[in-house]
């Protein structure tokens, strides 16, 4: 029930002629300085066909996780901040 809330935000969605805009660009991020992080299998078969299918072959599985992760925290920033926040109170 919470995540269904939170995409019900008053920001509008990503437009289809915004995607590739959004998610499929190069970035100057270099996976071998990140951190590696697991995903599920499923997970992984979808973003690599994303990235070979719309990236015309210009974009890394980073770049795109990249781009999806800042937009996520650009559209979720305030939340996640007022979340950390209430998070601080004190119990009593």
């Amino acid at each position: 029930m919470i995540m269904k809330n939170l995409f019900k935000k008053s920001k509008p969605p990503v437009q289809i002629g915004q995607y590739k805009d959004i998610f499929l660009q190069p970035t100057e991020f270099v996976a071998r300085n990140g951190k590696t992080v697991y995903i599920s299998e499923d997970f992984h078969k979808k973003i690599s066909r994303i990235v070979f299918i719309l990236g015309d072959g210009k974009i890394t599985i980073s770049d795109y996780m990249y781009n999806v992760l800042k937009q996520h925290f650009q559209h979720f920033g305030e939340d996640i901040n007022t979340l950390q926040i209430d998070k601080q109170k004190p119990i009593l």
